[in-house]
């Protein structure tokens, strides 16, 4: 049986054993940082993959990502319920049958847009991106490797879906 060793007498720690411990530890911390370094090269870069013009499926919204992490995002308004009214009189006679150009009508102004609404984007890991428009809405979207010309826009208050294709 071995003997206990008397309390007044310690074992010194060597300088040794502390090159080991220090060692060992800045070992794993090399190990552990290019380990994550290999992973953010394999994470696709939203940002890259986002920045363009893209126009919804829908309805006429655009939206516009640009490389300094801002965005603009334009609608055509919806016509006035008397404004539809009149180029519908104005397009038909009474009957059924579609009128004559009449050089004397006056024919329907062109959507007019709305001014854009600006804002920004913040891209995250695995492709998430998440948009905050100067007007307060909220949205989020995640742009997947394997379908990079297509996204579906998430608002964040109605938790409503619109879908966007990159204009060519």
């Amino acid at each position: 049986m071995a003997r206990p060793a008397s309390p007044g007498k310690r074992t010194r720690i060597k300088i040794l054993d502390i090159v080991l411990i220090v060692g060992g530890f800045l070992g794993i911390m090399a190990y552990n940082r290019m380990s994550i370094t290999r992973l953010q090269h394999s994470i696709p870069n939203a940002n890259s993959q986002i920045v363009g013009e893209w126009k919804s499926t829908r309805g006429p919204e655009h939206l516009v990502f640009r490389a300094d992490k801002t965005i603009s995002m334009t609608s055509a308004p919806a016509p006035a319920p008397g404004e539809a009214a009149a180029a519908v009189a104005v397009a038909q006679t009474d009957g059924s049958a579609p009128a004559a150009p009449d050089s004397n009508a006056v024919a329907p102004a062109a959507p007019v847009s709305a001014a854009p609404v600006v804002g920004k984007y913040q891209s995250s890991e695995a492709g998430k991106v998440f948009l905050q428009l100067s007007n307060g809405k909220k949205y989020s979207t995640t742009i997947e490797p394997s379908n990079k010309n297509r996204f579906d826009l998430i608002d964040s208050d109605t938790d409503g879906v619109t879908t966007y294709e990159r204009v060519p």
